[in-house]
């Protein structure tokens, strides 16, 4: 039993840290890489099509195709969805505009981009032979599945929630996501989500501590806690409670 606690405590740091680093770094230099770099993100489409793809979905069509009218509405009507596709259409082959729509334009992800984003899910695997016992083992396997998996929970299943007013998620949502979206946790992502929109240079972590290690996240200003609360993002009492807080570690 020692040996499960030590290796579940133990890679549960690590693979925390590594995954909120590599979240934040894959968000940066490929989800929402700069015009600067995005010439070479191309270059190496032949090697590994998925990587253009998923920038594209995430922030051509994510941040500035949809959501236009309101960070809450991801389209004023179908036929706006419609002449995106269309639009769509004549730029990709098929298959590619297949999977914008299959991700909701970047709400979500599809296999072709699980892969990459998913990476150090994939990679921690290499540390069970050196895990010894077999206690050691399912601690280290569960430390993967506990510590390393809540940046792509929330951007895979969470994430179209955090775009919704928070009254019409907490209705909508099942109720394991409401549980999430509904702790101090889920409220203190949407709001850093809805800063990284204003400003896509800051707050890229959906699992806390590597943007601030890296100087990559800022607080709400004034004025975006007044729209948060004009769209319904949060509620007065979000705001009452987490307004001034310093993030630092936990966002609450």
């Amino acid at each position: 039993m020692g040996s499960f606690i030590v290796a579940f405590f133990g890679f549960g740091l690590l693979f925390y840290l590594e995954a909120s680093v590599w979240e934040s770094l894959f968000h940066e230099f490929v989800l929402d890489i700069g015009p600067a770099h995005r010439a070479a993100l191309h270059r190496f489409k032949a090697l590994w099509p998925a990587l253009w793809t998923v920038h594209v979905d995430h922030n051509v069509l994510h941040h500035y195709r949809t959501y236009r009218r309101t960070y809450v509405e991801q389209f004023s009507d179908a036929s706006e969805e419609a002449r995106l596709q269309a639009t769509l259409r004549r730029q990709y082959d098929e298959r590619t505009v297949q999977t914008f729509i299959r991700s909701r334009y970047g709400s979500t992800f599809t296999w072709d981009g699980v892969v990459p984003y998913a990476i150090p899910l994939w990679l921690n695997l290499l540390w069970l032979p050196l895990a010894g016992s077999w206690p050691a083992i399912a601690g280290c396997l569960l430390a993967n599945l506990v510590f390393t998996s809540p940046y792509f929970v929330f951007s895979m299943w969470v994430h179209r929630y955090m775009h919704m007013r928070f009254s019409e998620a907490m209705t909508r949502a099942p109720l394991w996501l409401r549980l999430i979206l509904g702790s101090p946790y889920g409220i203190a992502v949407r709001i850093s989500h809805y800063v990284h929109h204003q400003d896509p240079k800051v707050n890229y972590n959906l699992q806390y501590l590597a943007d601030r290690l890296r100087g990559r996240w800022r607080a709400p200003t004034g004025a975006e806690w007044d729209q948060m609360i004009a769209l319904g993002l949060v509620e007065p009492r979000h705001r009452a409670r987490l307004e001034g807080r310093s993030f630092l570690l936990h966002p609450f």
